[in-house]
Parts: structure tokens; sequence; C-alpha cells
């Protein structure tokens, strides 16, 4: 059987400590006009694209399910980066 793309992202995702460092409500450390809407953190012990760990966002929903992955790209940089 072949796992795909988003079976090895629920995986990593599952098997990973969700850090959160910036609860829903909090200002940004840098920008204090912005406030969180989501819980926001990390995946404890990966590493993303820009060298740090995985970030993640922690929605409403009552039960703990991936149901997104956004992606961003500097074409100016030439970087990407993802959040799960």
């Amino acid at each position: 059987m072949l796992v795909s793309f988003w079976e090895r992202l629920e995986a990593l995702a599952r098997s990973s400590e969700v850090v959160i460092d910036r609860p829903k409500g909090s200002a940004h450390p840098r920008f204090p006009a912005i406030i969180y809407p989501l819980d926001y953190g990390y995946l404890k012990g990966t590493t993303g694209g820009d060298g740090n760990e995985i970030d993640v966002w922690r929605g409403s929903m009552p039960e703990e399910i991936f149901n997104a992955i956004v992606c961003t790209a500097d074409l100016i940089k030439k970087t990407l980066k993802s959040k799960f």
C-alpha cells in the first residue's frame, strides 16, 4: 500500500508534540497590534524551511484533526514555508 503525502503529514503531526507558545488572543512579540486569532506554536523536534520547528495553528474544532496546510512562497528570496 502506498502511503499518501497527506497520510505522511498526518503521521508527522500526530507523532510530534504540539507546543503552543502564542495562545489565542495574545499579541505578536514584535508587532503588538497583531493579535493571534487561534493558538499558534510548533511541532517539537521538527525542522521547517526556515531552520526552526514546523509552525502549527490549532483551530477551534473540538476534535484534534489535521485538516489543512498553508504554504507561502517568496519568489524574490526563493524560499518556501509551510504551516500545519
